[in-house]
């Protein structure tokens, strides 16, 4: 009886051990979505990804009998989203537990290279009692992951919110179990900022000088409240207009603030965004040039915006009921613009000639396990003018486009 006794105790034991062994294992898990979409837009549209992700309707343009070109309706389907996440996990480090993620798609990183692998994420996360340390591509802070529009179309609901991925070292410290702050040091990747030669990540590379970022966040109850400021520097270029060695800058200043409210079938969360220089974050805005020295150098000035999001819905069984909206104003630029005989010097902003937008998307989204079919009207006005020498548009006339969108995803 004795022998069995111990039989069964170390049998239980070993049991006990192997089942620990496992748990302390290093797991992979791999996920991701399979996503097709239908679109129809009633006039042409300021797109990327062969359309599959748009900003704004395109302003009017005129043939000889006054008729407008953009004024002609699209259709296209796309598979392009379909997502794969690999995520390694239960491994420690520095008396961290950590995580591996790496996340791809197929949109590319630009037009001509729609359907080609992107990577999207790549980061190593590790967790302390009160502190997490990112190091990789991931989430640029101003992306927040809790707060974002969670909208059908791609994009997160740009250019009234922003999108990037950057990578970045991120440290966040825990002031108690639901407030945090976090510090973040980032450069440029595939979400670019503009120059003389378009978009390149050369301007922030050259400047010498990483992006910095500072946000904070708390949650009472059901409520998630933060916000988030940063700075960025760029040099535009290395020779001035006489091909002389130059060193000027330009750093420029951006922030959020958010409210998150979130209950078992009901979730709202806007968001307020002021920026200068938001080109990288595909919103509208820039820079210009304010000056050209005598001995050629250039000066710069930032173009400012402001942006508001609400997005909204609320479940019930399996059917989900959803509103976003935005708005987004050109605040001009912080100093007057140069120009001469041929117009403005240099103006690397996008919607420069637009005064403020606005959109209206509403969504349902119909569920059956990890099964979606959904679908979203987005409408969205543009109000074009003559741009200024502050950086303002004057002389406005409202371009409305609606898209029709056909959402399907599996989710594995």
């Amino acid at each position: 009886m004795k022998k069995m006794s111990l039989i069964c105790f170390v049998t239980l034991m070993l049991i006990s051990m192997v089942t620990k062994a496992q748990e302390n294992k290093v797991k992979f898990k791999l996920s991701g979505f399979v996503e097709a979409e239908t679109f129809w837009d009633s006039r042409k549209n300021v797109s990327t990804r062969d359309g599959a992700i748009m900003l704004y309707p395109k302003n009017k343009m005129l043939d000889a009998n006054g008729n407008d070109l953009n004024d002609h309706s699209d259709f296209f389907m796309t598979a392009a989203m379909s997502r794969l996440r690999a995520t390694v996990s239960g491994f420690n480090a520095f008396g961290a537990k950590g995580v591996a993620v790496l996340e791809a798609d197929f949109a590319g990183t630009a037009n001509d290279k729609t359907g080609l692998l992107r990577l999207r994420h790549a980061f190593v996360k590790l967790d302390w009692a009160n502190d997490q340390l990112i190091v990789g591509k991931y989430w640029h802070p101003m992306f927040v992951v809790s707060a974002f529009p969670r909208v059908l179309h791609t994009g997160g609901g740009i250019p009234f919110g922003v999108l990037n991925r950057a990578p970045q070292v991120r440290f966040t410290h825990k002031l108690s179990d639901k407030t945090s702050v976090n510090f973040a040091v980032l450069s440029e990747m595939d979400f670019k900022s503009t120059g003389p030669d378009g978009a390149n990540v050369k301007y922030a590379q050259q400047a010498g000088v990483p992006e910095f970022s500072l946000q904070a966040k708390t949650k009472i109850d059901a409520f998630e409240l933060g916000a988030t400021v940063g700075f960025k520097t760029l040099m535009p270029t290395l020779v001035n207009s006489n091909d002389i060695e130059v060193n000027e800058k330009l750093t420029s200043f951006h922030s959020n603030a958010w409210l998150a409210y979130t209950a078992s079938k009901f979730k709202w969360n806007v968001q307020a965004i002021y920026g200068q220089n938001m080109y990288n974050f595909v919103c509208l805005g820039g820079y210009g040039v304010k000056n050209v020295k005598d001995n050629g150098d250039y000066e710069y000035t930032n173009m400012s915006t402001m942006s508001l999001t609400s997005d909204i819905y609320t479940t019930t069984g399996n059917l989900r009921y959803a509103l976003n909206a935005g708005y987004t104003k050109n605040l001009g630029a912080a100093d007057d613009l140069a120009k001469d005989a041929k117009g403005f010097i240099g103006l690397y902003s996008r919607g420069a000639d637009i005064d403020y937008m606005y959109q209206v998307a509403p969504r349902i989204e119909l569920y059956s396990g990890k099964m979606l079919f959904g679908a979203e009207a987005v409408y969205t006005a543009a109000a074009y003018g003559d741009t200024q020498i502050d950086g303002t548009v004057n002389n406005t006339d409202i371009v409305g486009s609606t898209r029709l969108i056909f959402h399907v995803r599996y989710s594995f």
